[in-house]
Order: C-alpha cells, then sequence, then structure tokens
C-alpha cells in the first residue's frame, strides 16, 4: 500500500481492529470526557472526543467492552480533530486484557 509518491507504506507493529464502544477519559485538565473508541490494539487505541486533550497528557480511560469493561492508563500521542491516539502505559496489562477480549470476539465470528 502506497501512501504518496515520496512516502513509505505504513507500517504497524501490531494489528489494529475496529471497534466501536462506549468509553470515559479521565483528564487531570479537562475531568471525565464520554467518547467512542475507533479502533483498538495491543498497546493503544483511537477514540473520538467532544473536546481537544492535551497532547502528551497522561490519562485514564474506562472502555465498555460487550463482555465487560478496561481500564487503561494512556498517554494521548496524537490528535486530528476530535480524534485522538492513545499508547496504554503499561503495555503489558493492556495486552493481556484485549488479547482476552479479542479471543472471545474470534468466538462471535
Amino acid at each position: 500500500m502506497s501512501t504518496g509518491r515520496n512516502q513509505q507504506p505504513e507500517a504497524r507493529r501490531y494489528s489494529r481492529f475496529k471497534l466501536e464502544v462506549d468509553v470515559t477519559v479521565r483528564s487531570p485538565t479537562l475531568g471525565l470526557i464520554p467518547g467512542m473508541s475507533i479502533e483498538m490494539s495491543e498497546t493503544g487505541m483511537s477514540a473520538i472526543l467532544p473536546v481537544e486533550l492535551p497532547l502528551g497528557e497522561t490519562v485514564g480511560v474506562h472502555i465498555n467492552l460487550p463482555g465487560g469493561s478496561i481500564d487503561q492508563r494512556a498517554v494521548v500521542r496524537n490528535i486530528n480533530a476530535f480524534r485522538h491516539g492513545f499508547e496504554f502505559a503499561d503495555h503489558r496489562a493492556a495486552r493481556k486484557q484485549i488479547n482476552e477480549y479479542c479471543t472471545e470476539v474470534k468466538r462471535w465470528c
């Protein structure tokens, strides 16, 4: 997949999957913010939020999954309009929870 004439294709270390569920972000500067996830991987996620978080801020993320919920600390890594990219602060804990969820999703499909 080419992204442009002089650009390299986008390479990801971990696969992402689409996931549209309610999330709540706990920001030290803006408080509780409701949102909707877009996609997730073992190390992070993207979500649509109604306000712009400070880049680099560490937040709490509560993800409402069909089989339960996940709470993670994450760092705001990028922002594009209302779309925010988060990197989970503790990859190992997130990876375990996400893998358990992914295993459950595979059973449904």
